[in-house]
């Protein structure tokens, strides 16, 4: 079964479609054993997400760079994607390795083409630097973020309130992306069958899982894995509502550096109001099925922006 689903064509939004039979039920097979490593392999010509987040310094805490077309979903380049590419800047001007927390508004969603990256340190200290960054396309702000950039350290968490959950291995998770020059031709989803019954049309619950890889032979980093965070299809799925689903605010977690291979990601839904608005929550664990990063967003469901 192949299915393509679109995160982010305006700001970082979802669509979901299916172009084969529905999915089979049958008996859960969950596991949180370590995958299989797989490389499906750009598509010939496509660059890598190292190229495509590339910063040009064009004055004291000013930078240039050029959204690429290949990691947009849509129309427009994809949210996790720009909110990276701001990070990198950022971490830039802080003189620091990770981002450990970013929190970022969606103001407006920029064309592919060339934008300005503008960042300015508000707090330097012994631990961590504080940088306000903001993109910046035609004179119009696009993205605004808050940087905390530090360094953490790649030992095991002293304490945890939860452990990885359950997953269907990665082999036995269909291919979810289509042959195409954009973003899910650089990272390889599979989503877990088991959490994906909105795929035939059924409600399935709050939560959303799968697999992720990228596609070029790297693995993910704590700049790639904000991209990781915003890519699976809006949780609001499983509880019937559908459309686009804008992101207005996201914050990001770095909790640990992903060791190599696929990761997995688990999103779930923490409330839907009445009048669309949504809360989703991700964490994500790599190959050693340690958390690595986790976020939070606001966003509209696409059932309501339909009757507004």
């Amino acid at each position: 079964m192949t299915v393509s689903f679109v995160r982010d064509p305006r700001e970082s939004v979802t669509q979901v479609t299916s172009s084969a039979d529905p999915l089979q039920a049958g008996g859960r097979r969950e596991s949180r054993c370590i995958p299989k490593l797989v490389r499906a392999g750009n598509l010939p010509g496509m660059g890598s997400f190292t190229e495509a987040t590339t910063t040009t310094e064009l004055r004291d805490g000013v930078y240039e760079s050029t959204l690429d077309d290949e990691w947009s979903l849509g129309k427009n380049p994809h949210g996790g994607y720009m909110m990276a590419l701001l990070t990198k800047a950022a971490l830039t001007t802080a003189g620091r390795t990770h981002p450990l927390a970013v929190s970022t508004h969606f103001l407006r969603s920029p064309d592919v083409g060339a934008v300005e990256l503008h960042t300015e340190a508000v707090k330097r200290g012994r631990l961590y630097t504080t940088v306000h960054a903001r993109m910046v396309q035609n004179g119009k702000s696009c993205i605004e973020a808050a940087v905390t950039a530090g360094e953490i350290s790649d030992a095991a968490h002293e304490w945890e309130a939860h452990q990885q959950p359950p997953i269907t291995p990665f082999d036995e998770c269909d291919e979810h992306r289509t042959p195409a020059e954009n973003l899910l031709g650089h990272i390889d989803v599979r989503l877990d069958p088991h959490a994906t019954a909105f795929l035939r049309g059924e409600t399935s619950g709050d939560e959303v899982r799968g697999w992720m890889q990228l596609t070029d032979g790297t693995d993910f980093d704590p700049l790639s894995l904000i991209v990781a965070v915003d890519l699976l299809p809006p949780t609001v799925f499983g509880l019937g509502h559908g459309g686009w689903c804008p992101t207005v605010e996201l914050t990001y977690q770095l909790r640990g550096l992903p060791a190599p291979g696929p990761i997995a990601a688990y999103t779930r839904c923490g409330a839907l109001s009445a009048d669309g608005w949504f809360n989703e929550d991700a964490a994500v664990y790599d190959s050693r099925g340690r958390l690595v990063a986790q976020s939070r967003q606001l966003a509209l469901s696409g059932n309501a922006l339909n009757h507004r």
